[in-house]
């Protein structure tokens, strides 16, 4: 267990790693009738030790709506900040800090775009680290959803842990329950597996190709849509991390 407090993303992470990373989400990646619209691929590049604690992270989308991202990143044993801007014609930045100390800690993230000149977002959340539970609390959408995250590892050799996350919506009163697992079958392969309450299913295999390259195909099916149209897709990530001063590979 991290005694640091991370940063704003870190709050409820297990659970929505668990639930919704690598899974479709309104993703372009997808392929329908056994016929392949078009492949997707995310780097990520992050360096650290600049400076004790400091760190700069750099996302890009290649053949995606997403625009890439640069992120600055400072951590201590009491607080994390982090201030990112996206590389768009129109940037969004976007401000977030977070407190705590031991297992508790508590945080705020705002977000500002420069062509409207406003706040597009402005988010709060509590997160609970123990060794057997993670639970988090937050308030997003401007203060129209609420969301609670339960991660809870089973078998951390294997990555094997459930987790659970409870949306509440105050305008339109509409109440989800989400609950996955996840499991590695071989060191190199992970499968996970989620349902919602909304009849939503989806499952994935990730396999680790090299040490840096990671191939996902996941899928998802909603049963209450009469369409009953799956989705299938592909995408491939390539993590380059390198801590400043060590050898290159």
């Amino acid at each position: 267990m991290s005694k640091q407090p991370g940063i704003y993303s870190d709050i409820g992470k297990n659970a929505t790693d668990l639930l919704y990373g690598d899974h479709i989400r309104q993703s372009p990646i997808r392929c329908h009738y056994n016929w392949l619209d078009f492949l997707s691929l995310y780097f990520k590049c992050q360096v650290s030790g600049i400076v004790p604690g400091l760190s700069t992270l750099l996302k890009l989308h290649i053949r995606d709506q997403r625009p890439g991202n640069v992120e600055v990143q400072y951590m201590n044993n009491y607080f994390g900040v982090a201030t990112g801007i996206t590389l768009a014609k129109s940037p969004l930045l976007t401000l977030s800090g977070v407190t705590g100390i031991g297992f508790f800690s508590i945080g705020s993230e705002i977000s500002f775009d420069t062509a409207t000149k406003t706040l597009t977002e402005y988010n709060a959340g509590l997160n609970v680290n123990t060794d057997i539970l993670t639970a988090s609390l937050t308030l997003s959408d401007k203060a129209d959803t609420l969301r609670a995250h339960f991660y809870r590892p089973i078998r951390p050799l294997t990555s094997t842990g459930v987790a659970a996350e409870i949306t509440h919506r105050f305008i339109s009163k509409q109440p989800t329950l989400t609950l996955g697992a996840q499991h590695c079958l071989f060191p190199f392969m992970l499968i996970k597996a989620r349902v919602t309450s909304d009849g939503s299913l989806g499952a994935l295999v990730q396999n680790n190709i090299f040490s840096t390259v990671f191939l996902t195909i996941a899928t998802e099916l909603n049963v209450m849509d009469a369409r009953n149209t799956a989705k299938l897709g592909f995408s491939l990530a390539l993590n380059l991390k390198r801590t400043r001063g060590e050898p290159r590979i």
